[in-house]
């Protein structure tokens, strides 16, 4: 008798353990779909996996992750929050989650839940950098620069924590300071093409045309299609007295991204200054479309609308 039932244990234990590695094989062929983004593959097999019990919770966290790529937040929020109910100590699945209720453009919601995961795990860089670009597209950048300053002490070679603290920095007209944190950001990452071009908006608040164009040249050696660098340097060059290289770099930004409004606001703004009325107020009237305040201002004061 006891020999039957230790045969029927381990009969019980090895089929326990085939019926886990079963699972697992499930998980893994998600995550190798997962890898080549082959997300509604990932998907699949993660919903197989999560249809057999107990419920697997990094499963579930999983297919999260696959519907936020795929854009489909609701889906991705539903799949995190109830990884978080499996698991409630996950910092992961919090942070994960606020960056789905960021692409919803849901900020509170989104904060709270970094919130929460730097509760959970006090050393997490990366929470508190996520939380500070909540704060900053909420321009709350007081907010931003404390929490880009955390994630900077715990990871003091975090380039993208000192470029988005210097353009909180410069959003603030702290001008110094953007300069020397995006420094910091390009050295750290010689190839940060938005460091070298924050680093020219500052240089150009404060004048320094020279140097602006500078940093708006190496921004366009490492991406030749970074269309804000080409407005950004246009505005330089118009600054300087340089009208065709102005027009030429507006043309190519505009080119680069027709749906972008602050190229032709930037355009229209140098022709209304050199008084060519009606290429102004096409330029304008385009900016205004796309819902650049600015340029319906502009338009107003000049009685265009």
């Amino acid at each position: 008798m006891k020999r039957l039932l230790l045969i029927l244990v381990l009969i019980v234990v090895i089929l326990s353990g085939a019926y886990a590695a079963f699972v697992y094989s499930l998980v893994h062929r998600g995550d190798l779909s997962f890898a080549r983004g082959e997300y509604d593959q990932a998907i699949q097999r993660y919903t197989k996996a999560l249809r057999l019990p107990p419920t697997c919770a990094s499963a579930t966290f999983k297919r999260g992750l696959a519907y936020r790529e795929k854009g489909e937040y609701d889906l991705a929020i539903q799949d995190f929050t109830r990884a978080i109910e499996l698991k409630p100590d996950s910092a992961e699945a919090y942070k994960d989650r606020g960056i789905a209720y960021g692409r919803k453009e849901e900020f509170d919601q989104e904060i709270n839940d970094y919130a929460k995961a730097v509760e959970l795990d006090p050393q997490y860089a990366v929470a508190y950098f996520n939380r500070g670009v909540a704060h900053g597209r909420k321009k709350d950048y007081d907010q931003a620069i404390q929490d880009y300053t955390k994630a900077i002490e715990l990871d003091s070679a975090y380039a993208k924590a000192y470029n988005n603290r210097g353009f909180a920095y410069l959003k603030k007209e702290m001008y110094a300071e953007a300069i020397l944190d995006c420094t910091k950001a390009i050295q750290l990452d010689p190839t940060y093409t938005k460091a070298y071009n924050n680093r020219g908006n500052a240089h150009s608040a404060k004048e320094e045309f020279d140097l602006a164009i500078q940093d708006y040249d190496k921004a366009i050696e490492l991406d030749p299609k970074l269309a804000e660098a080409y407005s950004n340097r246009g505005l330089v060059y118009f600054g300087k007295g340089l009208q065709d290289r102005a027009v030429a770099d507006f043309d190519r930004a505009i080119e680069l991204d027709p749906g972008s409004p602050s190229a032709y606001y930037n355009r229209g703004f140098m022709y209304l200054q050199t008084g060519e009325k009606g290429q102004a107020n096409l330029d304008l009237l385009n900016a205004c479309g796309m819902g650049y305040a600015r340029a319906c201002d502009l338009l107003v004061d000049m009685g265009g609308t």
